[in-house]
């Protein structure tokens, strides 16, 4: 008696476990969905100008990625390509190993961003900026939820 019962519980848990884990699924792909339409949105909204400075702070990103990996040593190199480590994994391995001049590197072109997002911002009327708003706050949203999730 005993053994059904510990059985029953085991399988009932095990139903729990799965039938929770294909909600969060279901909710992560609506979730994604909608992030993808309301970006649809957005990018639609756009004036062929505001859409080209997006694409330049695109390029200008690549371009600094490539501009600092020209200055990596070959331990950094290793980190970037170590494939058990993740983007975020990488990140904080290399931080400790930049030079001081990869560090003004790195801060020049953070302000550098910055200053091309402020004007991208500044050129969005108000129905843009409140999407744009929606689009960066579900993503903050994202990343503070893996951070909770991190905590428990």
């Amino acid at each position: 008696m005993k053994n059904i019962v510990t059985y029953l519980m085991v399988l009932f848990l095990g139903i729990l476990t799965v039938s929770a884990q294909s909600e969060e699924e279901t909710d992560r792909k609506e979730d994604l969905k909608q992030k993808r339409e309301l970006r649809k949105e957005f990018n639609e909204s756009l004036s062929e100008d505001q859409k080209a400075q997006l694409e330049y702070q695109r390029q200008l990103q690549r371009d600094h990625r490539k501009t600092i990996q020209s200055t990596f040593t070959n331990d950094q190199m290793a980190i970037v390509q170590n494939e058990d480590l993740s983007r975020k994994g990488k990140r904080k391995a290399l931080k400790p190993t930049f030079s001081d001049e990869q560090k003004q590197m790195r801060k020049s072109q953070k302000e550098e961003m910055k200053a091309e997002k402020n004007k991208f911002k500044a050129s969005l009327n108000d129905e843009q900026l409140k999407k744009y708003g929606e689009i960066k706050k579900k993503k903050r949203k994202k990343d503070s939820d893996k951070r909770k999730k991190r905590e428990h």
